[in-house]
């Protein structure tokens, strides 16, 4: 054992040795394999000619070690001068990548028997070098991606006996002449092609175990398949313009993976029926419009199923033998209605989604009872016609992310949440919801984000009294007028047991621009609540003095993404850490009918600028405001209108003017006279907070070439060329 150990030490050593000494090989560099001791990686970039490959290398390196040789983005143009054997290295491992070679001469490559990894990829080759390959007999993996091929013949590969792994991807194929394919191939790439036809070529091919042919122009896969081959597992035939899938689906006993998104396909033909092995299914952007009760009779293995984006207008209880089924994807179908029924016993099930289909209702509570022992952690129901929920929701007992935007929801009773004590995420925005008094009756003991905008909200009591963790109310865009300060007080926001403020985002809501404002601020403030948000409020002003000083200055910009803290009051009533609440208004000034764009100003002088400069405890920032060089006191061009925001935590804020006014002063001495149009104020609101709601991923399970990815050949292709499958 100990002799044993020496030997590998001692290889590991010369091995280390010979990559220590890189003087002698440049412009080529080297390392040691990270698992083969007898192994050495030898890469050569950007070099010059091949005869300057073959000086540096000739001779240089141990004739007993293994060598994994690299050329790549190199001038090889004088490749027929020299030979690879030459070199008097032991190549096991070829790889000439990017360098431009539109033939290669079979005299450079005499002897190689011992390569069994070739790589030509990102090449300018229109054919497969066959008399070359006749000099690497044990060549198991064969890589010519990306380059200009268009046809395989039949005596292209016949040489090569031992030919497992084929890469051919992104090539110009329009033709695989029969019997062109060695029968040793387990794995076969040719996608991005422009095959219309697999020409019977697979059909003998019993050891193939993975099948790329995505991206090409095929129409039936009738009579192309290895016929009842034990170990064919994976096939991806996304983006091509089949219409069906043949019967012979249903001796291929042994698939578990299956990508035909992006076909033609109008059903499923129940070919998938006793697939008890399949494990992963695609077939969203189709055209599919039926699903047959037993179209998954046997399939009690299959964990990811996504039929998005096709026409199916019922589920039809086909999902009820999908015993192991974790992630279901309907979005965007015709589904009219839908029954927690149809996913009963589904206890692994963790992701479903429903969005942008048709349905109007959700079956009633009695049937819609699911076992205790449901996972299902999130239900996307969005974009829907959804009138009321009717308790349906009933038994969902692990649900933690429930999307209900966007439908026609007028009302949630108590009922409709009872027993969803593992909530976190709920998204009832955009419905016609006129109250959520009735939520204060239900007990949400997870719930930490509530989205209820953009609704028909007018009032707010005791809404969150059952929702004692909430960290986030998104109430923007409502007609909310009237909050108690009840609301927040059995409400304390904790994030995973961390106390923080509950944070009450009220865009666009009448409230904002009521007086008493600033005294529901402090009461928020003391329950450690913040109301933050923007409003376009038009505030009642007093008559314009003839001798008040009116300055004109373009719209203060909005605060960028609420990161600046300015509060709307004053010291003695803030406490620290204010809210954030921002009114937009129109500037003081009267504006004389449409469509003359002149406005007369009642002042006697016009300042040149104004500073407005705000100021606190830790922070303090300056906006100057561009000047306006006009002194007099006529009538004048103005913005439409002026925004101002002020601010003031520890110390009171600070207003430079030249000469100086007081705004606050300045708003109550002045007025618009009734009947004068005020100018609307044109805002931009990208700073709300939380712009997308919702998280819950579009995408369903891993992209098929992802998959390809983690498929480990003898020496995967440095690339494989293909790129991730296109997000639903």
């Amino acid at each position: 054992m100990a002799s044993f150990m020496y030997t590998v030490f001692s290889m590991a050593q010369v091995a280390s040795l010979h990559c220590s000494v890189r003087r002698e090989i440049s412009p080529c560099t080297c390392a040691p394999h990270e698992y083969s001791t007898d192994t050495i990686y030898v890469n050569c970039e950007g070099v010059g000619s091949f005869n300057q490959v073959f000086d540096a290398l000739q001779n240089k390196l141990n004739p007993d070690l293994n060598i994994w040789l690299k050329i790549t983005h190199s001038q090889l143009e004088d490749l027929e001068t020299r030979t690879f054997n030459d070199m008097n290295i032991k190549i096991k491992n070829l790889k000439l990548n990017y360098d431009q070679l539109s033939t290669l001469p079979e005299s450079s490559f005499r002897n190689l028997s011992q390569v069994e990894y070739l790589g030509l990829s990102e090449n300018f080759l229109e054919e497969i070098p066959r008399h070359m390959l006749n000099h690497m007999p044990y060549v198991a993996t064969l890589d010519l991606g990306i380059c200009r091929i268009r046809q395989v013949y039949s005596e292209d590969l016949r040489m090569l006996k031992y030919l497992r792994h084929l890469v051919l991807v992104s090539n110009h194929l329009s033709m695989l002449e029969k019997d062109s394919l060695p029968k040793t191939i387990s794995y076969l790439h040719l996608g991005r092609n422009n095959l219309t036809s697999l020409n019977g070529t697979l059909r003998e091919l019993q050891d193939m175990e993975v099948l790329f042919v995505n991206n090409n122009h095929l129409t039936s896969l009738d009579d192309e398949l290895p016929l009842g081959s034990k170990r064919l597992m994976m096939i991806i035939a996304h983006h091509n313009e089949l219409e069906h899938l043949p019967q012979e689906f249903r001796n291929l006993s042994h698939l578990d993976s299956l990508y035909f998104n992006d076909n033609k396909l109008v059903a499923l033909d129940g070919v998938f029926k006793y697939g008890s092995n399949i494990q992963v299914l695609y077939a969203y952007k189709n055209r599919i419009e039926y699903l047959a009760e037993d179209e998954f009779l046997d399939v009690d293995r299959m964990e990811v199923l996504d039929l998005g984006y096709n026409y199916i207008k019922s589920l039809n209880g086909s999902l009820q033998p999908l015993k192991s089924l974790r992630q279901a994807n309907f979005t965007n179908n015709l589904l009219g209605e839908f029954s927690l029924n149809d996913i009963r016993g589904l206890k692994y099930l963790k992701v479903i989604d429903l969005s942008y289909n048709r349905i109007e209702k959700l079956s009633g509570k009695m049937e819609n009872i699911v076992e205790p022992d449901s996972y299902i952690f999130e239900l996307r129901l969005e974009h829907n016609l959804i009138k009321s929920l009717d308790g349906s929701m009933m038994g969902l007992n692990k649900l933690r992310v429930l999307s209900l935007s966007h439908n026609l929801l007028r009302v949630i009773s108590p009922d409709d949440l009872i027993g969803l004590e593992e909530l976190e995420i709920l998204d009832i925005s955009h419905n016609d919801l006129q109250t959520l008094e009735e939520t204060s009756k239900s007990f949400l003991p997870k719930l930490e984000k509530l989205d209820a905008s953009f609704n028909n909200l007018t009032k707010l009591e005791k809404d969150f009294h059952g929702l004692p963790v909430l960290c986030l109310a998104d109430l923007s865009n409502n007609r909310i007028t009237s909050i108690s300060p009840e609301l927040v007080a059995k409400t304390r926001c904790s994030n995973h047991g961390v106390l923080n403020k509950l944070e009450i985002l009220l865009q666009e809501n009448p409230i904002l621009c009521q007086d008493e404002l600033p005294v529901l601020i402090a009461m928020m403030e003391a329950q450690e609540a913040r109301l933050l948000g923007i409003a376009h409020c038009i505030i009642r002003q007093t008559e314009i003095a003839q001798s008040s000083q009116i300055f004109l200055t373009p719209p203060i910009p909005l605060l960028p993404m609420l990161k600046a803290q300015i509060p709307i009051i004053p010291n003695n009533i803030m406490h620290p850490s204010p809210s954030i609440v921002q009114v937009i208004m129109p500037a003081p000034i009267i504006l004389q009918p449409a469509p003359v764009e002149q406005t007369t100003v009642i002042s006697s002088t016009i300042p040149p600028s104004t500073t407005l400069s705000t100021s606190s405890s830790s922070t303090s920032s300056t906006t100057e405001l561009s000047p306006v060089t006009t002194e007099t006191p006529l009538t004048t061009t103005i913005p439409p209108t002026s925004t101002i925001a002020t601010s003031t935590e520890s110390s009171v804020s600070e207003i430079e003017t030249l000469p100086a006014i007081d705004i606050r002063s300045s708003i109550e001495a002045t007025s618009t006279p009734a009947g004068t149009p005020v100018a609307s104020s044109t805002v931009d609101t990208d700073n709300s907070v939380d712009e997308n709601f919702s998280p819950i991923p579009q995408v369903l399970g891993p992209s098929p070439d992802r998959a390809q990815q983690l498929l480990e050949p003898e020496e995967p292709p440095e690339i494989f060329h293909d790129e991730s499958l296109p997000a639903k």
